[in-house]
């Protein structure tokens, strides 16, 4: 029988002997197991912080110290005890559970005594509580610390990632009343099919269909909506209906997405260091990208002068190209468009920006996030410019029949007459088609 199972069977108030042994506090336990194995096994700890298959090495060792020290905690058996000091020793403590919970997508910490998770867009406040702020503080500095980076009062916030992705912000005092506060974006399972997201009902069959078409004819998309909208599964989801023969290439702050095609090169871009060097940006790979012969082209997220870099590609035949923007309506992500291209300081005038922005641009795709949690996407718009000035048209909403919608004449003398033709048949299937 394994020392694992043998310690499974033995709770503490049948040890027999060991119950002589002098009961202890769990942060003293956790305190005097944590100096014993960092000193003879530190390197088995960081692997263990990193990959959650070398766990199971140190939860033996640690259940094997605990034995030899004869420690006793009061209401937990030793198998509990020894999870728990290897939760504190290579995992985040009480908030670790949430980690091995796909369910969960976001969890937020509020100061030490208050821990909330979401799950399918809905908040729930857990019973996981920490000891005290200086257990919170020194779960947040062992995170961003293997990230390379520091959170002290001469800098009491900070970003960071943990090492599946996710992505982790941390507020401390004096900035933060409420005491330390810790909030980490888990990466849901990312959906690559156009049949899952229907099933979610996140966008109907006949929308999904058009949108392919869109993908299809090379046309540059851009899915708008707020924070947690899905964007970026929907975004994930129109990459993979790219050709096997294109070479894409991805652009991320944080590798999100995962693509099932074959030519795929993923970016990332780097934080600076301790000593305030070495940071590489969106807007650099994006640069370097155009250099790197791309078919197509995904920016994770627009949000700064990239824009302008991304604006002045689609425009120099670069087609097809994907991104997200954060923003509550089509003319509201058009606007944020070029409010971000203008931080570019490139000196274009805004009214010839707006009309690159107009020629460039020539889907949106908006989503929400509805009263239950769900995601959807509630409109699609065709993007053009008639007259000198940008026009939209949406040929899909959620909330309301556009049955009558027609390809407009701004956009038809925007793009090729084969895409035309087969975009105004799409068209048709959209609207002729039953929208549930």
């Amino acid at each position: 029988m394994s020392l694992i199972k043998k310690l499974e069977l033995s709770p503490y108030r049948t040890l027999g002997k060991a119950q002589t042994a002098r009961e202890r506090s769990l942060e003293d336990v956790i305190e005097t197991v944590r100096e014993k194995v960092l000193e003879s096994h530190a390197g088995l700890v960081m692997e263990a912080r990193l990959s959650r298959a070398k766990r199971n090495e140190v939860v033996a060792l640690v259940s094997e110290l605990i034995v030899s020290g004869e420690l006793y905690v009061g209401r937990l058996t030793r198998k509990d005890l020894a999870e728990r000091i290897v939760q504190e020793l290579c995992g985040l403590g009480p908030i670790d559970e949430f980690l091995d919970d796909p369910t969960v997508t976001e969890v937020m910490v509020n100061g030490p005594h208050e821990v909330y998770v979401e799950r399918d867009g809905v908040i729930h406040k857990t019973s996981a509580r920490f000891s005290d702020e200086r257990h919170v503080l020194e779960l947040i500095n062992r995170i961003v610390g293997s990230a390379g980076r520091r959170v002290d009062q001469s800098s009491p916030y900070v970003d960071a990632r943990l090492p599946d992705g996710s992505r982790v912000n941390a507020v401390i005092p004096p900035l933060s009343l409420t005491g330390p506060v810790l909030t980490i974006r888990r990466f849901p399972r990312r959906y690559s099919t156009l049949d899952e997201i229907v099933s979610l009902e996140t966008v109907t069959r006949q929308a999904a269909k058009f949108l392919k078409a869109c993908v299809d004819a090379r046309l540059d998309i851009v899915v708008s909506g707020g924070s947690g909208t899905g964007k970026t599964t929907t975004l994930n989801v129109l990459a993979n209906l790219f050709r096997e023969d294109e070479r894409v290439i991805v652009i991320e702050d944080s590798s999100e997405l995962k693509l099932s095609l074959d030519h795929v090169i993923y970016l990332q871009t780097r934080p600076e260091s301790v000593e305030g060097k070495g940071r590489v940006t969106i807007r650099d790979l994006l640069r370097n990208a155009l250099r790197m012969r791309p078919d197509r082209l995904i920016i994770g997220e627009c949000r700064g002068a990239e824009t302008f870099d991304l604006i002045a590609a689609m425009n120099t035949g670069h087609e097809g190209c994907l991104s997200t923007v954060h923003a509550n309506s089509t003319r509201d992500c058009l606007s944020r468009l070029t409010a971000m291209a203008l931080m570019a300081h490139e000196s274009v005038p805004l009214n010839v920006l707006e009309s690159w922005i107009g020629a460039a641009v020539d889907v949106v795709v908006q989503q929400a996030r509805v009263d239950s949690g769900a995601r959807r996407v509630v409109e699609i718009s065709l993007v053009g410019v008639s007259r000198g000035e940008v026009k939209t048209v949406p040929v899909y909403d959620a909330q309301r029949s556009l049955s009558g919608a027609e390809l407009p004449d701004f956009f038809s003398s925007k793009v090729r007459p084969e895409v035309s033709e087969t975009l105004k048949k799409a068209l048709d299937n959209l609207n002729g088609g039953d929208a549930s």
